[in-house]
């Protein structure tokens, strides 16, 4: 596939899952968020929904492409419509990276007053119901919740 992003979804329309394997490579994230726009498309999600999710996990996978010490493997990204939401959720194995420790005292209120970093994690926040992470087994857990 190109880019290595793997996939395995359901192959109908009606799919409420999918897996994807996302190498950690700056390039391979727009591969994935090709894919992930077509399959969420294919099943009906609003293309505002859509383009929200893409730019959050665009802002995920840059951190952990830029940021996060030690990673081995791909990233895995699961999304999971359910209800009136969509739910990712990111594994990769590396070294402990919370972004969701970054205190919102910290973010800035507008771009003018951004310095850089922080943008991207404020962004995350006001977009989603919820942002947590866990580090388990030496492996990082995000998720985020949408609403559709």
């Amino acid at each position: 596939m190109a880019e290595g992003v793997d996939q395995h979804r359901k192959h109908h329309s009606a799919a409420k899952r999918w897996r994807y394997r996302v190498p950690v490579r700056r390039a391979a994230i727009g591969t994935f968020a090709d894919r992930m726009e077509d399959d969420l498309d294919a099943a009906g999600v609003p293309a505002g929904v859509r383009q929200s999710l893409a730019t959050v996990l665009d802002e995920l996978l840059a951190n952990v492409i830029m940021h996060a010490d030690d990673v081995r493997g791909p990233v895995h990204v699961h999304l999971r419509r359910g209800g009136n939401e969509l739910v990712a959720r990111l594994r990769y194995c590396a070294a402990a990276f919370d972004p969701t420790e970054i205190a919102v005292a910290d973010l800035p209120t507008t771009i003018a007053a951004a310095n850089i970093g922080g943008v991207g994690i404020a962004m995350v926040r006001a977009m989603t119901r919820e942002f947590v992470h866990q580090y388990r087994r030496g492996e990082n857990h995000l998720r985020v919740r949408l609403p559709i």
